[in-house]
């Protein structure tokens, strides 16, 4: 796998919509496009659906899962990326893409500008199987069904495949702030939601029946 690419992030995201005009738009065919492009580039594109809204498709579980799988693959070091058959064949609404192309592609465009290498460290090989792994725990986040827990997770991965595209370790830094920030905020819902609970139906008392 690359990790970098030579191309606009916002301009290979922009032909998407075009090479999908004429095509149904499934994860696999979807995933084959991008498979041409570079690591950073697939990991990006399946992170956009966390942040922005997807009325009438679960895109927490969906793009959640793939993220899960494709990572885990980044960790283990496989050559090229894969989604399993039945995944694979999952229609992605093309309202789901042109979304992603008009709401995502100018702010895209916009963050590209700021975007240079830098803290290197972060960005290089060496990094790709730690930040494998945080990818793998957004991508579990995404795929629970928190409520508005997809938005930061997404923008976790979104910021790490921003910096590995164009070696800035800022970036990535700023994708591991979100992540420390999703983890603390499912934590926070998950374990309140025990609290509550646990309390209406007594099993936080300790107390046992006489």
């Amino acid at each position: 796998m690359t990790v970098q690419t030579d191309k606009s992030l916002s301009l290979v995201l922009g032909g998407l919509l075009e090479y999908f005009e004429r095509r149904p738009v499934t994860l696999g065919r979807l995933l084959a496009v991008l498979g041409e492009q570079a690591t950073a580039m697939v990991l990006l594109v399946f992170s956009i659906p966390a942040i922005i809204p997807t009325p009438g498709v679960p895109a927490g579980m969906i793009f959640g899962t793939v993220l899960v799988i494709l990572s885990c693959q980044l960790v283990v070091g496989t050559r090229r990326f894969w989604l399993p058959k039945r995944l694979a064949r999952i229609e992605v609404p093309r309202s789901v893409l042109s979304g992603m192309v008009v709401r995502l592609g100018p702010k895209l465009q916009w963050i590209e500008t700021w975007l240079r290498p830098r803290w290197t460290g972060l960005s290089g090989r060496a990094a790709l199987r730690p930040l494998g792994l945080v990818v793998v725990v957004m991508g579990v986040i995404i795929a629970l069904p928190v409520p508005f827990g997809n938005v930061l997770p997404g923008l976790s991965v979104f910021f790490i495949a921003l910096g590995l595209a164009q070696r800035d370790g800022v970036a990535i830094g700023i994708g591991l702030v979100f992540g420390i920030a999703a983890i603390a905020f499912t934590a926070f819902i998950l374990l309140g939601g025990w609290w509550l609970i646990s309390g209406w139906f007594g099993l936080s008392s300790g107390s046992a029946p006489a």
